[in-house]
């Protein structure tokens, strides 16, 4: 009879120890994939000075400001180089967590979650030096602007400054700047930063460089809707932490951009 009962109460002893077991277990398991601290991001494979490929490893000024930022909070992060066409459906597959450059718009934002806005690019206006810098398309009615057909610029100035002659017949940037040089158009329009750094590098003192550019476009890194809240909040942490401390603006100085690069964040 003793050892009856002793049978039975083996019984749910066992099962109270096992769930005991699972129930401490469990939340170690859970607490593990709440606990990342490497973070995939994609960028696009050749976009200097932002990001590129050299030698097998990701560099340039997003590069820079996010290693930055998120050591700051304890993140690390890998960087891997894409196809434009590519990088969001690995993020939105799974096969990464993160764009690591991507413009903030409405529509973007029905797909996906992102950080506080860590750099501001778009388009901005190239003079002959020592002319006084031009940053705005009202100032250039009537006149010869040269940007690259294939480029976004184009069609926004088309669109927003029909007054503008715009001359499209150059193959890149390097020749939109020459076109200016040449007497062929009075201002070059190309993307803020890599403008910037093209003309200080190729062209050194014969530009104006622009005070702002005429259109701005927040960039901001970019998760899949819904996923990784917890490291957007700690990159918005860290990104507020480097452009408090002065790192960021040391950055943005060794890539040679223009200060409108930094966002400007306003006062609590």
């Amino acid at each position: 009879m003793k050892r009856m009962t002793g049978g039975k109460l083996a019984v749910p002893c066992l099962l109270l120890l096992s769930i005991f077991i699972f129930d401490c277990a469990s939340p170690r398991t859970a607490g593990a994939a709440e606990e990342k601290d490497t973070f995939r991001l994609v960028h696009i494979e050749s976009f200097e000075p932002f990001a590129a490929v050299k030698d097998g490893r990701s560099e340039g000024l997003t590069i820079d400001i996010l290693t930055e930022a998120l050591s700051r909070v304890g993140l690390k992060v890998v960087f891997k180089g894409e196809h434009q066409d590519m990088e969001q459906d690995l993020v939105l597959k799974g096969a990464a967590d993160g764009l690591a450059f991507f413009g903030v718009n409405a529509e973007r934002k029905k797909t996906f979650d992102f950080s506080d806005p860590y750099l501001i690019t778009g388009g901005a206006l190239f003079v002959k030096s020592p002319g006084p810098p031009c940053n705005s398309l009202k100032e250039l009615e009537s006149k010869t602007i040269a940007t690259p057909l294939k480029g976004p610029l184009a069609g926004y100035i088309k669109k927003n400054s029909p007054g503008i002659k715009l001359l499209t017949d150059v193959k890149d940037y390097s020749a939109t700047l020459e076109a200016v040089l040449n007497g062929k158009a009075d201002a070059a329009a190309l993307n803020t930063q890599v403008g910037a750094v093209l003309a200080r590098g190729s062209f050194p003192g014969k530009f104006s460089m622009p005070e702002k550019g005429f259109l701005e476009i927040p960039i901001g890194v970019a998760v899949a809707k819904g996923k990784h809240g917890n490291f957007l909040a700690k990159l918005n942490e860290g990104l507020k932490a480097i452009m408090a401390d002065g790192t960021y603006d040391k950055i943005i100085k060794k890539w040679g951009v223009p200060l409108t690069t930094k966002p400007q964040r306003s006062k609590p």
